[in-house]
């Protein structure tokens, strides 16, 4: 099973995948980098855990001509850690300006550009749960209208429970489980109309499993 036996994801769609495990994140990513490469897409994956040179060789056992895709400029594969050092310290209004700006250099050659990963928010020196809440919420507002899928990825089992609360309040639409469900907790203009006060979000693990567990499909998933 993988991201490509659901419906595809629009472009300037930001979604977030709750992933256990490295089986779990390779069944959502490796179908979504091929189909981009395969449409003529420039792809950008930010690794955690899984080293870079491991992603490239399961992309060519997956079928993706990797070399072609690296030395064409189509597929850049960078560690988190490489991710952060570059914007380190960024407001939420500063990362918008690199995204726009990476976006826009892409943009020049390809078609659409395709963004996942996991950029370890949670690593040290780890980002507040509250900047992480507005920055998803604001790439809402910067991906919107764009040529661009993004996927934003994070571990269940790593990842406090304040940065998955962020994570659910902050994208329309939720991989988990292998299934696509559109997001009832999504609230991102409003925490943006009413910062900072809904920017904080719950550390209590009882409440995100009531929380995940209304993702579970009742017939509404558009797989």
């Amino acid at each position: 099973m993988g991201i490509n036996t659901c419906r595809p994801i629009d472009l300037g769609t930001h979604v977030c995948q709750l992933y256990r495990g490295e089986d779990d994140l390779k069944q959502v990513t490796l179908p979504f980098l091929r189909d981009g490469l395969g449409n003529g897409e420039h792809c950008l994956y930010v690794a955690d855990g899984i080293s870079v040179d491991e992603w490239y060789r399961e992309l060519q056992e997956y079928g993706v001509d990797v070399f072609t895709a690296r030395e064409t400029g189509a597929l850049a594969i960078i560690s988190s850690q490489a991710w952060r050092a570059m914007r380190q310290g960024g407001s939420s209004l500063a990362m918008a300006r690199d995204f726009l700006a990476l976006m826009d250099e892409q943009l020049d050659t390809y078609p659409a550009v395709r963004i996942a990963g996991d950029v370890a928010w949670g690593a040290e020196p780890a980002i507040a749960a509250d900047l992480v809440c507005h920055w998803e919420a604001t790439a809402n507002v910067v991906f919107e209208g764009l040529p661009i899928r993004v996927i934003c990825q994070y571990d269940i089992e790593r990842y406090e429970p304040a940065f998955i609360e962020a994570a659910l309040r902050t994208h329309p639409v939720v991989l988990y489980k292998g299934r696509r469900v559109r997001n009832p907790h999504y609230e991102a203009q409003m925490i943006l109309e009413r910062e900072p006060m809904l920017n904080g979000c719950n550390n209590d693990a009882r409440s995100l499993d009531a929380m995940l567990s209304q993702l579970r499909p009742r017939g509404q998933h558009t797989s």
